[in-house]
């Protein structure tokens, strides 16, 4: 169920006292503190505002306080204090003002420590709640996928659930695999000798294999900080340090996105000791991240300008979709009885990957795109919307993505597919429509619901009255560490995907009827459901019991005997 719990703000839990601006508080906080809060959203779970302060006086007056505020506001659940946005919020304004709050700092009072630091929180939430641009909608379930999209849409990357240990896991295991599949792709062409130079030499390491190793090494570290709950280690190897510097910076700034913090996860705390600012930033700095690093080389390469795009072209086309995809799912359909597109010199309105087992067809648009971040932080479901329909629709009236699968849709009923002889010999075929994705922020509650809906305008509207939805499915989204973490159990049967895209589809277009006595308890049951309605499907398949010996297996050359 979407969590709606109410953060806390400074006038909320001190309504007469006049608000000042957060470095006020953080000035009179000692630097051992703030140092010691740097990783501190990696925590679980976060304290909130009930055992935040450890004065019992001050804690119960706070206790006090928040109560009085939610009966007279008629608020039922619990408010929250911290959350990991705010505690990287509080790491990334701490970093990018250091001089002045750690090194220039002598204050040393444990209870005033606590309690501008819980105001601190209060204040950043202040700024978190405002982003949140909700409209009206005349449907419950539209306002709630309208709710869902903009809470979540900023914080999607660092986890989308509390307990984040399987969502972490999954994340590591995806990325060493596409890291690797980087790195083949690299070394397969000497063109790209200036790339791969460009990469080793930004992580300080003699070549790709090193920098591989070392990222192990460091994923294997956030594997044991993160069953320990904790955030600082220690390394001795100067090879390891040189590595790890890479990823730490003093200069910090801050930004919307947290793009710095994204740039450089990691904080030297000491000469060999550091804190992990974030989990999911340390991964995603290793494909993410990669990108912009070679992107830089690629423009230095061939003399372009910073806005060009050329190279978000090659990277997306040569790598994302004819490397990295292709090869992810030859895995899947390995078979030689599934039919793949044909080779022909017109591909025009050719498919990214399509494949067919007698009158099923799965066709998949493969979508490595990038969201601006004054739109992703934004909180506003208007420009999201927009974006999300340029993105995956159609631009200036041309069809991609979901638009380009309707047109191989159309092509297909109206036998005229040329990549696929066969099909125009038929009628009533089974089609699959796929949306590979290589963000996983698209895997939040209501992406794939709100995709759907404009799918379905747009494909029925092509089709008319050959539009059958019993051949026609839905449009499934599916990101690219999904389909790499559930390969292994798609690959035991060819009905798996498909008997898994079936349940999460249903699931989708399937609004269940509360009848309740209880009109409290209607409600809440009624939102549950509509919460499970608008999943994405990597939620679909909670009963998966990943192989974890293939995590392992990855691990194997940097596993010391």
């Amino acid at each position: 169920m979407i969590n709606t719990i109410l953060r806390l703000e400074f006038e909320h839990i001190f309504p007469d006292e006049e608000e000042q601006d957060i470095l006020f508080y953080l000035k009179k906080i000692s630097s051992f503190t703030l140092l010691n809060i740097i990783g501190f959203s990696n925590t679980n779970p976060q304290p909130n505002f009930d055992n935040f302060v450890s004065n019992p006086d001050v804690r119960e007056d706070i206790i006090q306080r928040v109560i009085r505020f939610s009966k007279e506001n008629n608020i039922r659940e619990k408010p929250r204090l911290v959350s990991r946005e705010s505690s990287l919020r509080l790491a990334e304004i701490i970093l990018s003002n250091r001089d002045e709050l750690i090194e220039e700092n002598s204050n040393g009072d444990r209870d005033s420590d606590e309690i501008n630091l819980l105001k601190s929180f209060l204040i950043i939430n202040k700024q978190v709640n405002s982003k949140q641009n909700l409209t009206a909608s005349e449907d419950n379930l539209e306002k709630l996928v309208d709710m869902s999209i903009a809470m979540m849409f900023s914080t999607s990357d660092i986890g989308i659930f509390e307990n984040n240990d399987l969502e972490l896991g999954k994340l590591i295991y995806g990325t060493i695999t596409r890291f690797e599949y980087l790195i083949e792709f690299l070394q397969s062409n000497e063109e790209y000798e200036y790339l791969v130079t460009a990469l080793h030499t930004y992580f300080a390491q003699e070549n790709l294999e090193e920098v591989s190793k070392q990222m192990k090494y460091l994923f294997g570290k956030l594997l044991e900080l993160k069953v320990k709950n904790g955030f600082k280690f220690q390394v001795e190897d100067e090879d390891s340090l040189s590595f790890l510097n890479s990823l730490a910076s003093n200069e910090i700034i801050e930004d919307d996105d947290f793009t710095n913090l994204r740039n450089y996860p990691i904080y030297k705390l000491e000469d060999k000791t550091y804190s992990i600012i974030d989990y999911f930033f340390v991964v995603d700095k290793f494909y993410k991240s990669v990108k912009f690093i070679l992107k830089g080389s690629f423009h230095k390469h061939h003399n372009l300008p910073a806005k060009d795009r050329t190279f978000f072209e090659f990277f997306n086309t040569q790598f994302s979709e004819d490397f990295l995809m292709k090869r992810v799912l030859d895995q899947i359909f390995d078979k030689p009885y599934f039919i793949k597109k044909a080779v022909i010199d017109n591909q025009d309105n050719e498919p990214d990957y399509y494949v067919r087992h007698n009158n099923r067809i799965f066709l998949i648009e493969n979508k490595d795109v990038l969201i601006a971040k004054n739109i992703k932080s934004s909180g506003n479901i208007e420009k999201i919307n927009t974006v999300l329909k340029s993105k995956f629709l159609e631009v200036n009236n041309k069809p991609i993505g979901a638009g380009q699968l309707i047109t191989s849709i159309n092509q297909i009923v109206e036998n005229e597919f040329k990549f696929d002889e066969f099909v125009n010999t038929k009628k009533n075929l089974t089609i699959y429509p796929i949306l590979l994705i290589s963000d996983r922020i698209f895997e939040i509650l209501g992406i794939n619901y709100r995709l759907n809906q404009w799918y379905l305008e747009k494909v029925i509207e092509k089709l008319s009255d050959k539009y059958n939805s019993n051949f026609i499915k839905s449009l499934t989204i599916i990101d690219i560490d999904t389909l790499i973490y559930w390969t292994p159990h798609l690959k035991k049967n060819d009905s798996n995907l498909r008997k898994i895209i079936d349940v999460h589809l249903k699931k989708m277009n399937t609004r269940k009827k509360v009848n309740h006595p209880d009109l409290e308890e209607g409600i809440i049951i009624s939102n549950k459901n509509l919460t499970k309605q608008i999943a994405p499907i990597s939620s679909r398949f909670s009963k998966y019991k990943f192989p974890m010996e293939l995590l392992v297996e990855k691990f194997k050359d940097v596993i010391i005997e």
